[in-house]
């Protein structure tokens, strides 16, 4: 019996995935076209709906991470913003809320991050949830588009496992990776509106504080100013809207949110995707992962500010940043990845631009998907952490393709 040729052409395109790009694009474009909509289905009809307004249908909880969002954006609106900050009552009001099944995730964001919670706050939670999901697989298309202007290369992007992880639990890395995305490409063009896109993500410290760091070191003052003004205005009109109280909260639990994230590791080694939690995942103490951390940090900082600092592209000075981002951070939970999605299809874009993939980089878009859909697993049973790899495989890739190689210096006849 003769296969449909549906199927013949994508056993055709798998058989030759790693030895051309127009191969391995028909298989990525054949697998997104099936992908994404059983994503969305999943995400926003299974996992975003449910039988009662506080869980979906599979009977979890709706929304997991994003439940804390929600309950801090209603305290804050009721007059208690700073309730967040005390862990044994946030705990309550989580199980006051959802259930035995809530009151486990601690609140680490710093109070700029009530701005949008209290937005949130204002629907009822089904609603708050879904069009949380909807704002940020917007603003992550939107940013994918404007780096492409390629429809297959938004619909691939979408089939990442990152972007179900992202929707599902209700996190925020698809807006991270926007932001990010959307900055480091206009950081030239239009380095207002890039200082400011930059200053939205202060929301997440640890990911935001790289792209002023090379603003400030690559002279990009106007960039860094528009950044520096957006990050007050945030500041300020969180302390106009709840007052003093959340700050201090804020700042009085910092040594209580390092322990819980980083020393003690309450929401498991495994899910730690940064070199600090590599490091722990091989059974090193904290002050070896502290070490491991400082020197990836410095190479990745080092790395990308010399990208920033030559003739390379936007979209690779885009890629880098993103790329360069998640080894900065001590903890980078597998969601906090996200920032790679754009980032392997700018250094795709690139590659396209200047005559095709190489190996190496075809094998990280083809190992991209499947190191994002088993990280736990891998990191469960092996100790190894293929989130950290994805991260320095991207940036190496990145630097290979944007850096200058200097000609050898001639050697002296006789």
């Amino acid at each position: 019996m003769r296969a449909p040729s549906g199927l013949a052409a994508f056993r055709t395109d798998l058989s030759d995935l790693f030895g051309s790009d127009a191969r391995l694009h028909a298989f990525a474009r054949h697998a997104a076209f099936a992908l994404v909509p059983l994503v969305l289905a999943i995400a926003f009809g299974l996992l975003g709906t449910g039988p009662d307004p506080r869980h979906n249908w599979l009977g979890q909880m709706l929304g997991y991470d994003f439940s804390q969002v929600w309950i801090a954006g209603r305290g804050a609106l009721a007059g208690h913003p700073a309730e967040v900050y005390d862990l044994p009552r946030h705990l309550a009001n989580q199980q006051a809320e959802f259930g035995a099944e809530a009151g486990q995730f601690a609140w680490h964001y710093p109070p700029v991050f009530l701005l949008p919670a209290s937005l949130a706050g204002l629907l009822p939670y089904p609603a708050a949830f879904l069009a949380w999901m909807f704002f940020s697989l917007t603003l992550f298309v939107v940013a994918i588009w404007r780096a492409t202007g390629s429809r297959d290369a938004v619909l691939i992007a979408c089939a990442h496992p990152l972007v179900f992880c992202n929707l599902a639990y209700g996190q925020n890395g698809l807006i991270t990776a926007g932001l990010l995305t959307l900055g480091a490409l206009l950081v030239d063009r239009r380095p207002l509106i890039a200082g400011c896109l930059f200053g939205l993500v202060a929301y997440k410290p640890q990911l935001a504080a790289l792209a002023p760091l090379l603003l400030l070191t690559t002279g990009r003052w106007r960039c860094l100013s528009a950044c520096i003004v957006c990050v007050g205005a945030q500041g300020l009109g969180t302390l106009a809207l709840f007052g003093w109280s959340p700050w201090q909260g804020f700042l009085d639990t910092l040594a209580l949110s390092n322990r819980i994230v980083l020393t003690e590791a309450w929401s498991g080694l495994d899910i730690n995707a940064g070199a600090f939690g590599a490091a722990r995942l091989l059974g090193g103490s904290v002050a070896t992962a502290w070490a491991v951390q400082i020197a990836v940090a410095l190479a990745a900082v080092a790395t990308v500010w010399r990208i920033w600092s030559g003739p390379a592209r936007i979209d690779l000075l885009a890629a880098a940043l993103l790329a360069a981002a998640p080894l900065v951070s001590p903890y980078v939970p597998l969601y906090d990845l996200a920032p790679l999605v754009p980032a392997s299809v700018l250094l795709a874009l690139a590659a396209h631009r200047s005559g095709g993939l190489t190996g190496w980089e075809r094998a990280l878009l083809v190992a991209s998907p499947l190191c994002a859909a088993s990280l736990r697993m891998v990191a469960a049973s092996t100790g190894l952490s293929l989130g950290l790899a994805l991260s320095l495989a991207t940036l190496l890739l990145v630097a290979r393709r944007a850096l200058p190689v200097r000609a050898p210096a001639p050697v002296p006849a006789g």
